[in-house]
């Protein structure tokens, strides 16, 4: 396992997301309505998968190939949920946020994930 960091900008974004996430878990507890426990858990992985696979990113560590894919899914879920269970007067804030957020999100870390996989040895990958 490497040692050494690397901040490239696709871990500088993703740590940074992640640790952007933290005031708003605890804004959720009063702008959440109904199950607010339900949307901070789930922002909390997400921002745990964030920062997870920005610093593994850095680190250049193999573990991101786990890491990452779950991260993707955590987020367009995320997004699936927020758009399905807006009400109709945010259901446009809704969209934006999946749309500018959640999704390029998303893409970024199946990308990361992507890279990492293809990186391994040849004989690891069969």
């Amino acid at each position: 396992m490497t040692t050494t960091t690397s901040w490239n900008w696709p871990s500088r974004v993703l740590t940074t997301a992640g640790l952007a996430l933290i005031p708003w878990i605890f804004a959720l507890a009063w702008v959440a309505g109904e199950h607010p426990v339900a949307w901070m858990g789930l922002d909390a992985m997400e921002a745990t998968g964030l920062i997870g696979t920005g610093l593994l990113l850095a680190r250049r560590d193999p573990r991101r190939i786990a890491v990452a894919p779950a991260t993707a899914v955590l987020l367009m879920v995320d997004a699936w949920f927020d758009v399905l269970t807006a009400d109709p007067g945010t259901v446009l804030t809704a969209i934006l946020m999946a749309t500018c957020l959640e999704l390029p999100l998303a893409a970024l870390c199946t990308a990361v994930a992507w890279d990492a996989l293809r990186a391994l040895p040849r004989q690891v990958r069969n």
